[in-house]
């Protein structure tokens, strides 16, 4: 049997993406604020649901073509699906406001 690893990289590519973002959340607010809770929700969000309708795309061309599936690709896929749950979790505990650093004193 053959296996079909045809949409590897693209599974490579979200991971990726997914951990810049995780690096970006990991980053605390400033004045430039580039990264908003906003764009980490919905960058997550976005990137699971184009992981996901990959893998039952994938697994359509599985089940048609008599093909073997890609272990590798399952991993990467549930790594996606752990960033995404990750990186909005992590954005807002590192980004939160403390009441005792909300008073300036200058």
């Amino acid at each position: 049997m053959e296996v079909f690893t045809e949409f590897r990289l693209v599974f490579i590519v979200i991971l990726a993406i997914l951990g810049i973002f995780l690096i970006l959340s990991l980053i605390p607010k400033g004045r430039n604020v580039v990264v908003t809770f906003f764009s980490v929700l919905t960058v997550s969000i976005t990137h699971l649901f184009i992981a996901t309708s990959l893998l039952v795309t994938e697994n359509f061309f599985l089940d048609s073509y008599n093909l073997d599936g890609d272990a590798i690709t399952f991993y990467l896929y549930l790594g996606i699906v752990v960033l995404a749950i990750v990186n909005p979790i992590v954005y807002k505990v590192r980004n939160k406001r403390s009441k005792r650093n909300s008073y300036s004193f200058r």
